[in-house]
């Protein structure tokens, strides 16, 4: 067994086990009454959804389509796991234009085209192809045995994404990132030229593209994170050391059992030299999604008693997105598909 194999088996065995603690039972807990947050949301906004519009990707080269192509599916999946709504395509392709011009004025003009609370746009910044060709080469092992490493040419491809993000409709900035990826490939050949058929070009570079989207995605994702709300307190009786916080956050808006996510508190804050206003959110603590997961919300299982006594009805509830996506793990700071042992 590889030592890759060895870990991804070892993390498996860990999240299974992990996956076996007992929790509090609902149906067993008794409401707590608690505060209610001083900035708590209203009725319309436990009601708002947070929509965000994704640019058709800017491109210069005939490569550059595949990126595109499989690019903008798969971060729009990514950002609708997430909870985000995302606009519909068609409509994002026609504000493109307005935006693009918003992102060097500062002004979007909300009248007119469907409005959104933020947009991302992205420019393809490199699609490059490589090979290179190895001779066949003979080799004799410690027991005397000959070997023979046939002739093969190794392909690579490798994409480069700039992401921004902006919040509107002042075109605030939220964040630029930088998504790279690669894949690879071989093939046992005598021809030293390495050709390599259009398919299979355009199959390394969609794959370095769903690598880069895959290993980066997280950096914006958790900074476009929706807010969701604490709705209640629940303890069993006599139990002060864990209590189940039921959110908003819903099995439709991607919650999961075991994700984490951060609890925080709204604040109005003064600029001292401006005297501008502004709303903070202040982190107070984290805890972890139980299996009590319904179209309308979850349970959030918090544990130490100074932590659950922090909290009030309306904090903000955040999901943290982990360094890899469901379905990978990470391993030497790379993300790589699950192992199924089913």
């Amino acid at each position: 067994m590889t030592i890759k194999l060895k870990l991804a088996v070892t993390t498996l065995a860990l999240a299974l086990l992990a996956g076996c603690k007992t929790t509090p039972d609902v149906a067993t807990s008794q409401v707590v009454n608690i505060p209610m947050a001083p900035m708590a949301p209203t009725a319309e906004e436990l009601k708002q959804e947070q929509k965000v519009v994704l640019l058709p990707f800017e491109m210069s080269e005939q490569l550059h389509a595949i990126v595109a192509g499989n690019g903008y599916a798969s971060l729009e999946q990514a950002l609708l796991k997430a909870g985000n709504t995302v606009i519909e395509r068609d409509i994002a392709a026609k504000m493109r234009s307005e935006l693009l011009v918003a992102e060097k004025t500062g002004k979007y003009r909300t009248s007119g085209l469907q409005a959104a609370d933020i947009a991302i746009m992205v420019k393809v910044v490199s699609a490059d192809l490589g090979s290179s060709f190895s001779e066949r080469d003979y080799w004799t092992d410690k027991k005397g045995k000959s070997h023979t490493t046939p002739a093969k040419c190794s392909f690579s491809g490798k994409t480069k994404m700039h992401v921004r993000a902006y919040r509107l409709p002042d075109m605030i900035p939220i964040g630029t990132y930088d998504f790279e990826g690669s894949a690879s490939s071989s093939t046992e050949t005598s021809n030293s030229k390495c050709p390599i058929s259009t398919a299979n070009a355009e199959g390394l570079i969609a794959s370095a593209t769903n690598t880069a989207i895959v290993e980066n995605q997280f950096k914006l994702l958790n900074e476009l994170v929706p807010p969701y709300y604490v709705i209640e307190r629940r303890q069993v009786p006599g139990e002060q050391n864990e209590a189940l916080f039921r959110t908003t956050l819903s099995s439709i808006k991607g919650a999961k059992e075991g994700m984490k996510v951060n609890f925080y508190r709204r604040e109005m804050r003064t600029n001292p030299l401006t005297n501008e206003q502004s709303v903070e959110e202040v982190l107070l603590t984290s805890g972890e999604i139980t299996n009590t997961i319904d179209s309308n919300g979850s349970y959030v299982l918090v544990e130490k008693a100074a932590e659950i006594n922090k909290l009030m009805l309306g904090d903000v509830v955040k999901v943290e997105h982990d360094r890899c996506p469901e379905g990978y793990y990470s391993l030497l700071g790379s993300c790589h598909k699950s192992l199924s042992l089913f």
